[in-house]
């Protein structure tokens, strides 16, 4: 009786506690409603921090950084692709097995792939969303009767942000070359990689059966970066095919990727693009490298 008694009057205590005390409820429940916003709120500015949600969530995963372009002595990821499509592009080589030989020995084919999408890309880009939509089903649909890949080789993607920023770009008080991705497009200006590029994929029947404008290869020649169209996207192709025809590494390109209605449609203008067939379709599928003026 007495465990009851102390049991009753203890319950009796905190019910005029809660009683007397009303007014702290409504508090607590307010105060526990801005706790959740406020968390909330942070979770959704972590979730942007990790970019999912948009284009560049997809991107993130195949980036090659510009994080500390042009320090000197220093090369950054981006750097190093670039260079080795530089290195290996322009190139005279007897015959393949040389030109194999020599990639295989830099690395270039075991790092990179022997084939493989470069996708140049921005921040709040639409076309660089539609781009990764493709892409993502291109991917998942490999080599199947929906996205058949005439070389059967494997699905390799690189992308570079425009707008990443570097932590170096405060050393810089020129606007244009406080940004790394400036820097970056400037010194392969100065290697003529852009110039080269730009007339080896002018000349190519992707370029002339898919309407690209003129103005598109002359913005990359003139390395005006400020001026190129994202997402820009080259498939850069190593392999004997690519080679016989004279469009070794860098081989194809789309400014602003505007084709297509649907993702699906996106992702069979990209599966062409990989098999060397135009956008409207117009290529020999048995030779998708055919040259333009002998017509072998």
């Amino acid at each position: 009786m007495k465990i009851l008694k102390n049991i009753n009057a203890r319950l009796a205590k905190m019910g005029r506690w809660i009683k007397e005390t009303a007014w702290v409820q409504p508090l607590l429940i307010v105060g526990g409603i801005f706790a959740i916003i406020f968390s909330i709120s942070k979770f959704q500015a972590w979730f942007q921090t990790m970019a999912v949600g948009t284009s560049d969530s997809y991107f993130t995963a195949y980036r090659l950084s510009l994080e500390n372009e042009g320090k000197s002595g220093y090369d950054t990821e981006a750097d190093l692709c670039t260079k080795s499509i530089n290195d290996f592009s322009f190139k005279e080589y007897d015959n393949y097995a040389q030109a194999y030989a020599e990639l295989s020995q830099s690395g270039t084919l075991g790092k990179y792939g022997e084939k493989y999408f470069l996708v140049f890309i921005q921040n709040d880009c639409t076309g660089c969303d539609n781009a990764a939509n493709a892409l993502e089903i291109l991917s998942n649909s490999w080599n199947t009767p929906n996205f058949k890949i005439d070389d059967s080789k494997a699905f390799k993607l690189w992308s570079i942000n425009a707008d990443e920023e570097s932590t170096n770009d405060k050393d810089y008080t020129i606007p244009e070359k406080a940004k790394a991705f400036h820097r970056y497009a400037e010194k392969f200006d100065e290697l003529d990689f852009w110039s080269r590029a730009a007339g080896q994929l002018e000349s190519a029947d992707y370029k002339i059966n898919s309407n690209i404008a003129d103005s598109e290869y002359d913005a990359l020649a003139n390395a005006e970066s400020n001026e190129w169209k994202t997402p820009m996207i080259f498939l850069v192709d190593w392999s004997e095919a690519a080679f016989n025809r004279e469009r070794f590494g860098v081989s194809e390109v789309l400014f602003g990727f505007e084709q297509g209605s649907t993702d699906y449609e996106r992702a069979t203008i990209l599966q062409k693009m990989w098999n060397h067939i135009s956008v409207d379709g117009t290529a020999d599928l048995e030779n998708p490298f055919r040259n333009r003026e002998t017509g072998l």
